[in-house]
């Protein structure tokens, strides 16, 4: 019997590992006896648009948390989510893979597109994450080997071959930078590393299925200046072949790795441009005195 494909990242924030392994399986199930097939990916050149949000609102329950939020992502290029704490920013990413649909109460409203396709009516949500891969505040391996961490999704997806895995997992290590230092320990548990090597790991964990987009929410809020400094290296490098979505509460850190920033203020799309443009002539006064520190 073939192993339960799996979401890219399962997991809500505080959710066990072995909870978020349940929840794919069950997903798993429902596709399987759904008989749903997977959406083909769309190349797209740089800088098209990958991913599109038009007049998004968003309610937990009668609380509105985001309202007629219009942005585009764009292929191979880094876009940054900035604000002040609770002003949506991360509610907005977790939109673009539907991690929202685990929220009692959530309803959302407008649309969003990938490659065109509505996310909410015309896409499986277990395909949806395998395009659109999300990596957490907190670093969430797997309680397995690294290797089976970064295997887990293929396997999910049908591939049985040793040698096949094992060029997957060989590949999407080095692309998260983190093959050289685990290439000796692949059998040792994944909860073993560093907070940083845990965070690759998570990283490379997504990569595994090949996803065209990769969302990060807050990554380098938890680690040390050195991890910090590794995790942005690798989305720069990321870029080059994905697009990056990154919520960040680090200006410094935005304007070192953005394209294009985005400012949010009480779950309103504020202010989007190139990251230059943002940070030297906003257009938006309260883009200007969140950036100078009179608030946030």
């Amino acid at each position: 019997m073939s192993e339960p494909a799996v979401d890219i990242a399962p997991v809500e924030v505080g959710l066990d590992p072995a909870d978020a392994m349940a929840l794919a399986a069950k997903e798993a199930h429902e596709r399987e006896m759904m008989g749903e097939m997977p959406q083909a990916a769309v190349q797209l050149s740089h800088h098209e648009v990958r991913i599109s949000v038009s007049h998004l609102d968003l309610f937990y329950g009668d609380h509105q948390a985001l309202k007629n939020v219009n942005i585009d992502i764009r292929e191979r290029e880094i876009t940054s989510f900035i604000g002040p704490s609770g002003c949506g920013k991360s509610t907005l990413l977790r939109c673009l893979n539907r991690m929202n649909d685990y929220v009692k109460d959530c309803r959302v409203e407008g649309k969003i597109t990938l490659d065109g396709r509505d996310i909410y009516r015309d896409y499986n949500v277990t395909r949806l994450r395998q395009r659109v891969g999300m990596v957490f505040q907190r670093p969430n391996p797997f309680p397995m080997s690294i290797y089976d961490n970064v295997a887990y999704g293929p396997r999910g997806l049908g591939i049985k071959s040793h040698s096949e895995l094992d060029d997957i997992v060989e590949e999407s290590l080095r692309s998260a930078a983190l093959w050289d230092e685990v290439k000796d320990k692949l059998k040792a548990s994944g909860l073993g590393l560093s907070g940083g090597q845990q965070q690759r790991l998570c990283i490379a964990r997504a990569l595994a299925v090949k996803p065209e987009v990769l969302l990060m929410d807050e990554p380098t809020s938890a680690l040390d200046p050195v991890s910090t400094v590794q995790i942005e290296q690798l989305a720069c490098e990321l870029r080059e072949q994905y697009s990056l979505v990154v919520v960040t509460h680090n200006m410094q850190q935005a304007s070192r790795i953005s394209d294009s920033v985005a400012f949010f203020l009480l779950g309103e799309l504020v202010e989007h441009a190139p990251t230059a443009e943002l940070f030297r002539a906003p257009k938006d006064s309260r883009t200007a005195d969140y950036l100078t520190g009179r608030f946030g």
